[in-house]
Formats: C-alpha cells, structure tokens, sequence
C-alpha cells in the first residue's frame, strides 16, 4: 500500500512539474500582445504609432546604443537576418524589425540615427528605432515581462529577450539575446509564420 502511494505521489509531482513547465513556456505568454496606445518617435522624428502598425511579422528587440555586449550583438545578428529576409523577398513586404530604446533619455535621435546607420539600418523603412518617454517604454515592455532598471551606474540592467509578432500582433516566440541569439533558428520561425 505504501508503495502505491508512493508511485501515485511521483506521478502527481511529475504531472505538477510538466504543467508549470507548460505554463511559463506557453500559456503565460498567451495573448500577448504590442499595446496600441502608444505613440513614440522614430530616429528621424517621425511618429510611430502602434495602432497603425501594417500586419506583419515582427522581430522586436528592447536595446539602448551605449549596452556594452548583448544589445550590439543581437542587433548585428538581425542585420544577418535582414539580408537573409531580403534574399527571400520578405523583409519590408511581410516582415519588419523594431528596436526599441530603454535608455530614451541618452539615446537621442542622434543617438539612434548613429546606431541604425552602424547596423546597415540608416532610414530603413522596415527596421524602425523608436524611442519614447520611460513610462510609454514601460508600457510597451511590461507585457513582455522585460524589465529594465538604471542601477546608477553607466548601464542599464535588462532581460535580455528578443520577441517575435505574427501579423495580429501576437507574441509567438522569444529569443535569448547577445551570444544565444541564434540567427538560423530566428530566420526558421519567422519563414513559417510568412509561409
């Protein structure tokens, strides 16, 4: 008897353990989406407002221009991956990047526009860097569970996450940023939301 009860214990934790995996992996990030009710400034000054955005699939990245290593590095791999996307005749059609500064405050539209050009994004209409007040950036990452936080120091600690949008805005996938970034899985998923 003891040990039935032991199995059906076992079990039960194995199942428990199985279903929280499936909910921090899947069903947390059910529904999430890119609020609407935001407006911010592109590099150039133009607005940028989230309710208009064209049904695409996008590849957002939370950064800010001075991050010392996983910021530049994932943002140079999505410079990969646009000409992959280019070559495939998707990128501007039916995919798009958005970066999105945390650090709006030192990153200027100067700021921005240098680090675009950097990055092979100089005036790209289909990679927008958009900045705008903390509290609008907040409102654009907590839905995403990525935190950022000025320690007081010269850089900003952040989660370092990339997220994937299907065309109705929904949250799809998210990657790890910086060396984990992996460029071929990233191109994978986006072709299957675009096929």
């Amino acid at each position: 008897m003891q040990k039935k009860w032991y199995i059906t214990f076992i079990t039960l934790l194995v199942v428990g353990i199985g279903l929280g995996i499936s909910y921090v992996q899947f069903w947390r990030d059910a529904g999430v989406q890119l609020p609407e009710d935001v407006t911010m400034k592109t590099a150039y000054g133009e607005e940028f407002n989230f309710a208009e955005m064209e049904p695409k699939v996008r590849l957002v990245e939370f950064m800010y221009t001075a991050c010392p290593d996983v910021c530049p590095l994932t943002t140079q791999r999505m410079m990969h991956l646009k000409k992959q996307f280019q070559d495939k005749g998707v990128y501007g059609n039916e995919v798009e990047f958005l970066s999105i500064t945390i650090d709006p405050e030192q990153d200027t539209q100067e700021a921005l526009q240098k680090y675009a050009a950097t990055f092979g994004a100089k005036k790209d209409e289909a990679w927008k860097f958009v900045r705008g007040s903390v509290s609008d950036t907040r409102k654009v990452a907590d839905p995403f569970r990525f935190l950022f936080k000025d320690n007081g120091t010269d850089y900003l600690v952040h989660t370092s996450f990339a997220y994937l949008i299907d065309e109705k805005n929904y949250l799809v996938a998210k990657f790890p940023m910086g060396d984990a970034f992996d460029k071929e899985q990233v191109y994978k998923q986006v072709m299957d939301l675009v096929n």
